[in-house]
């Protein structure tokens, strides 16, 4: 599908399937990918939406900050541009921020809505991790570096038993590209990501809402997600059991098509 004007950024979308609309917002520097493993499963009972926010993917924007608003209406301006009037929406990690604001701001755009692996702040702990990966590619650390330590914070130990890490920090005209690119992206970001608080403003949050967090997730704590839910009017909380910040599809596609299918978009168009 062509890249789609909204104010400022031109957006890369994938629309797929057909039924009850579905926006997939991606996490923290992700992208359409983020969704690979279950759109297939999504896409047989909905109309489903992936996009690349700016700051990420093939989305082009200018290279500026931004903040949590202005993915916010990235989004509700993609879905304008769709002609959706009213959609579910399922975001993941710094995603769940975007899907927030979303919900607090245009509720009368959501179906249901669906936070994975995310919080209603930022870990602190997390928040200072991700400033020291993103100085140390600044410094000359490899893409390759840069990842394995995202790959540390966001999988389980199973994961890395019996691993090492090769580390490189070389630098090469493809490096440079990249952290010009992708790695400054990332970082506005970043910056948008800490100035989101939603603690209180949640309680106003009126559409049903499922939180999906894993039980083992080390970037955002399952306590996070416990608070993220108790902070909903009649939030469900469905656990992935043994899982990291990275959630396995097979894990969560039944109980959230289960959820989307108790509670249909009205007045959608589908």
């Amino acid at each position: 599908m062509p890249k789609i004007k909204v104010s400022d950024a031109r957006i890369h979308c994938q629309v797929q399937g057909e039924g009850q609309p579905v926006l997939l917002v991606p996490g923290l520097a992700s992208d359409v990918s983020t969704w690979r493993k279950a759109i297939p499963y999504l896409e047989k009972q909905h109309k489903v939406i992936a996009f690349d926010k700016r700051g990420s993917g093939l989305t082009e924007a200018p290279e500026a900050a931004f903040t949590m608003e202005t993915l916010r209406d990235d989004a509700i301006g993609l879905l304008d541009a769709l002609e959706i009037e009213r959609a579910h929406i399922i975001g993941w990690s710094m995603g769940g921020s975007v899907a927030q604001e979303i919900a607090l701001c245009h509720p009368e755009r959501l179906g249901a809505l669906v936070l994975m692996s995310s919080f209603a702040k930022e870990p602190d702990r997390s928040r200072v991790a991700l400033d020291a990966m993103i100085q140390s590619v600044r410094e000359g650390a490899s893409p390759d570096t840069f990842m394995m330590m995202m790959q540390t914070w966001c999988s389980t130990q199973a994961a890395f038993e019996g691993k090492n890490a090769s580390l490189c920090t070389r630098t090469s005209d493809d490096h440079t590209e990249w952290r010009t690119r992708v790695i400054e992206g990332f970082a506005r970001q970043k910056q948008a990501m800490d100035g989101f608080d939603s603690r209180n403003r949640l309680k106003g949050l009126s559409c049903p809402t499922l939180v999906v967090h894993g039980s083992d997730d080390i970037m955002v704590p399952p306590s996070f997600g416990q608070d993220l839910a108790s902070r909903i009017p009649g939030a469900e909380l469905f656990w992935v059991k043994d899982a990291g910040h990275f959630l396995p599809s097979s894990a969560w596609i039944g109980p959230v098509l289960t959820f989307l299918a108790s509670h249909p978009c009205r007045n959608s168009r589908s």
